[in-house]
């Protein structure tokens, strides 16, 4: 065999070697892929009713029982309404993630005018029976949700909270619900009132779809 040929074939046979080299990897890779998107399980879970009440800054009250949830701005009479979710029957691992988590509130008395509500992350426990004292003394985590209340009352607000939510699952000893509350200029008796879990219909409603 001359030195040309000799050339030839060890050049063929190196070719096809590293062919099969890169074919078994690309098909490691591939195979990867694959078992990793299989892994992925999405699923919805509904929560409904919850621990809630509010707050009344004009009286001492115990409002836990009450079939409504009352909000208003008034200055010396604000109402601030509290709300937690059970998520432990959703059974979701803090592995998992929210896609997409809306809170359903059934409004059946609307303020006179329009208000904006802020849900804003409640960082510790509190009781059913919380008066406003104590609800001044917690610390909150800046809002991330919000709804409009309109002026129509018997209608559901739809409010997404699923950046809430995804933290409340990845880190179940923060998942102490949110308070909702107006911080906006203040409006003499302009009260919104929710349907509570404690009612015979329309509680609130926790709506989570998720993937672990």
């Amino acid at each position: 065999m001359t030195a040309r040929r000799l050339a030839l074939v060890v050049g063929a046979t190196l070719a096809l070697g590293s062919s099969a080299a890169f074919a078994a990897t690309l098909n490691v890779g591939t195979w990867h892929l694959w078992a990793g998107s299989q892994t992925l399980t999405k699923s919805q879970c509904t929560v409904t009713g919850a621990t809630d009440t509010y707050a009344d800054e004009k009286t001492s009250v115990d409002n836990s029982g009450s079939l409504v949830l009352s909000e208003q701005p008034d200055s010396g009479k604000r109402q601030w309404i509290y709300i937690r979710f059970d998520l432990s029957s959703c059974n979701i691992p803090t592995t998992g993630g929210a896609d997409s988590a809306t809170l359903t509130l059934f409004e059946s008395i609307a303020p006179k005018s329009s208000r904006t509500l802020t849900l804003a992350p409640v960082q510790g426990t509190w009781p059913a029976n919380l008066p406003f004292a104590t609800a001044l003394a917690l610390t909150y985590r800046a809002s991330t949700a919000s709804v409009a209340t309109g002026t129509t009352s018997n209608v559901a607000l739809p409010i997404t909270v699923t950046a809430d939510v995804d933290g409340f699952i990845k880190s179940p000893s923060t998942a102490f619900g949110w308070r909702i509350s107006d911080g906006a200029a203040q409006s003499a008796l302009d009260q919104a009132v929710f349907t509570s879990s404690e009612a015979p219909a329309n509680k609130p409603t926790l709506v989570i779809n998720y993937e672990k």
